[in-house]
Order: structure tokens, then sequence, then C-alpha cells
């Protein structure tokens, strides 16, 4: 039998290997008690709306945010085949931290950007995942076919793929950047196991903007030096 796929609605994560994480790790350190808050029920695991989200305006961290926009870049250019006709503008970052195994992050997406970053700054062992929910699958054709039943006799899906999950998770160690479209659903999750101390990333939103001689194109922002503000 022969036939043929067309896997037209991807989702692409990258992980990429920050080459300076030992500097990085040690120069967020110093700054930490600028950027550290205090926990509540309602905030416990990330600073973003305790603690001003302006991670990246710290001149001792450039280099740090230089080498995630690069990654951006090469994930834009080089694995999604976009032309280079954009600049990247790091609009928002702070803290996602978990002390405890059920600091645990809701589902939610970043309705303000385009392409959101996690830089793992310190991962214990047993840390929690970030997990994806592939919320746009044309494949599920009715609500709840592609979820996983504690009865296997009750799963419908005989083998879970890229074709059919309805979610995916990982683990990305300590000193790598993981990059994934701002619209796409996420969350973390505790997965079991012995967990103790911290786990530690920074996390923000980029915006791609055409770049001052690509205006050519009807779609895409342009520089907020050009907008006009009332």
């Amino acid at each position: 039998m022969k036939f043929e796929t067309f896997n037209i609605f991807p989702t692409t994560i990258y992980v990429g290997q920050m080459d300076g994480h030992e500097k990085y790790k040690n120069d967020f350190y110093k700054l930490y008690p600028k950027f550290d808050y205090e926990e509540s029920a309602i905030d416990n695991t990330v600073s973003e709306n305790i603690v001003k989200p302006l991670i990246h305006l710290e001149d001792t961290l450039d280099d740090l945010f230089k080498e995630v926009v690069n990654h951006v870049k090469n994930y834009v250019c080089d694995v999604l085949e976009y032309r280079d006709i954009f600049d990247y503008a790091i609009t928002k970052s702070w803290l996602s931290r978990a002390r405890r195994p059920d600091n645990e992050i809701r589902w939610h997406i970043h309705s303000t950007s385009h392409i959101s970053f996690a830089y793992y700054l310190n991962m214990p062992d047993n840390s929690h995942c970030i997990e994806f929910d592939n919320n746009c699958s044309k494949n599920m054709f009715f609500t709840g076919i592609n979820v996983e039943d504690d009865n296997k006799e009750r799963t419908i899906v005989d083998q879970y793929n890229e074709l059919n999950a309805q979610n995916f998770f990982l683990h990305p160690p300590e000193g790598t950047l993981a990059l994934f479209p701002s619209s796409l659903c996420h969350s973390t999750r505790f997965t079991g196991g012995d967990f103790s101390g911290e786990r530690l990333a920074i996390v923000g939103d980029v915006t791609t903007i055409l770049k001052d001689d690509e205006f050519g194109f009807s779609t895409g922002y342009i520089s907020d030096k050009y907008w006009k503000k009332y």
C-alpha cells in the first residue's frame, strides 16, 4: 500500500545551549536580590506581576540577552526558514521559580509577543517539566479522542506520536534555552521524584520587527520609533 502524509500544522520547539552559561548564571545571581519576590497564594511561581518584568534592561546581563536573541534568529531563519527581514525586541523578562512540587504554572499563552523563551539557570534533579498543548490539531476528530486513559484498554490511540499527541513535555537541562511561539499554550508540571532546591529560569517575550529597509511587506510590525503615541 503506497501513501504519503503532509504534516501541515507542525509546531517546532527549539532548545539551544547557552555557551556562556556559567558566567551568565553568576552574573544573574549577583542581581537576584533585586528581582527576588515574596511568594503568595496567587503569585508563587513567577515574578511577572510582583517585580517589574525588566530583567533584560540590566547592563551586566547584556551578553546573556544578546545570546538569547542569536538563538531566536537561528530559530526563525535557520530552523523555520523565514527570510532575514526582522529585528528582534525583548519586551518583557521575569523569573519562573519552583521550590516545591506544587509550584506548578497553569495553562496559559503569552498574548502580546511572537516568540517566548525560557532560559534555565538552575535545574535540580526531578525539576518541573515544561508542557505544551496541541490546541490546533485537526487530527483530533472529536474532543477527547487523543487523551490518554489510565485504563489502557479504554485508550483510543494505539501509539502516541507527533501527529496525534494532545500534549508534549520536556525537561530542558540547566544552561539551555527553550524557544516556542508565544501563542502556544504551555504550563509547568511536576512529574515525580525527590525534588529539592530551586528550579529557576529567566522567562521572556520577543517581538519581531521589520527592519527599516523592509517596509514593502504588508504584514509585520514596524519599529516603535515610527509610532505616534497619544
